[in-house]
């Protein structure tokens, strides 16, 4: 009977420490929204920095023409490269299957589309193809991305990422996404193709599809913007405060960017150049370990934050084709107001 009962002490005791414990953890989670809320009184800004590479893959809203089968104007109506189809005879199009059900039920030699371009909706009537008994259109369609970025910033007040430092635009015709819904995953096993002559360097790595760690559905052209699933995402430097576009200098500043082994590391650049009009600045990297290891900037590395005088100041955006270790990055003020 008594060794029941000290059981039962026991039980007793590690389920009273569990409950303080969480306590404890919710306090410290409370008492940091309340510097955080007090600090913004006080015209601050603080985000947790990142520099994470992650997997992103989108649904468009829509579907975004890329091509035609052929230049019969019959087939093409009033359509052009670029455009976004959101509709057939007023049914809503969510991606390229729609399509296909959507003219196969309708059974017709014309079909009145409506779509969308330079953000203007647009209508016309096209003609369809019929295809062993099955109707289509001439022309080609896509409706998933996918690909590599670099996480910039966590604000953990409004639970919101911000991340790539410019918009996501199909890669054929370079037009900026609609992006219904959209996930980023962990990226593990990194490496790098270094740039060449030819082609600018990318990052290789393999993306975890199955579990996904945040959300978005802002895209433009400053970046995207979407929240966690899961607040404690790998933060694992601490809060710095958001420097504005004044407090950005000429002269020495840092990246951060994951490394291989998945540390987030910081590398020195070069700011040559700000460029306010365009809400920018010209960079250069010189750091010899950020050299070795990508030589330079690569595809996927938009997004990177960028620090100086222990300010968030900035993401990289663009490289310079010719020149990778020279690029573009966006004042971090540009992009929080997505």
């Amino acid at each position: 009977m008594k060794k029941n009962n000290r059981f039962i002490i026991s039980i007793f005791f590690i389920f009273a420490l569990l409950i303080f414990c969480d306590m404890l953890l919710k306090q410290k989670y409370n008492n940091v929204l309340e510097t955080f809320q007090n600090e913004n009184i006080s015209n601050k800004q603080y985000v947790y920095p990142l520099g994470n590479i992650v997997g992103i893959k989108a649904d468009t809203d829509g579907a975004l023409v890329i091509g035609f089968e052929e230049d019969d104007i019959e087939y093409i109506g009033g359509l052009k490269i670029g455009d976004n189809i959101i509709s057939i005879e007023g049914e809503k199009i969510n991606n390229y299957k729609d399509i296909t059900n959507i003219l196969n039920k309708l059974r017709s030699d014309k079909v009145e589309i409506m779509f969308e371009r330079n953000n203007k909706i647009k209508k016309c009537k096209i003609k369809t193809k019929k295809e062993n008994n099955k109707y289509k259109l001439g022309l080609w369609v896509r409706d998933k991305i996918s690909g590599i970025g670099t996480l910039t910033c966590y604000n953990p007040i409004t639970n919101e990422f911000y991340a790539i430092g410019h918009g996501i635009c199909d890669m054929d015709t370079e037009k900026l996404l609609n992006i219904k819904e959209g996930n980023i995953y962990n990226a593990s096993n990194i490496s790098i193709h270094k740039n060449n002559e030819k082609n600018i360097g990318q990052i290789n790595a393999i993306i975890d599809y199955n579990n996904s760690v945040g959300k978005f559905s802002i895209n433009s052209n400053n970046g995207i913007k979407g929240n966690f699933y899961n607040y404690n995402y790998k933060f694992n430097l601490p809060v710095i405060e958001i420097g504005k576009k004044d407090d950005v200098k000429t002269g020495s500043a840092y990246v951060l960017f994951q490394s291989k082994e998945g540390n987030v590391e910081s590398y020195e650049i070069k700011i040559e150049k700000i460029i306010k009009e365009d809400n920018n600045m010209l960079i250069k990297v010189v750091d010899d370990k950020l050299i070795d290891y990508t030589g330079g900037i690569v595809k996927g590395m938009s997004g990177a934050p960028i620090i100086q005088n222990n300010k968030l100041i900035g993401s990289l955006t663009y490289v310079f084709k010719h020149n990778p270790k020279k690029g573009y990055g966006i004042f971090i003020d540009e992009m929080l107001k997505l």
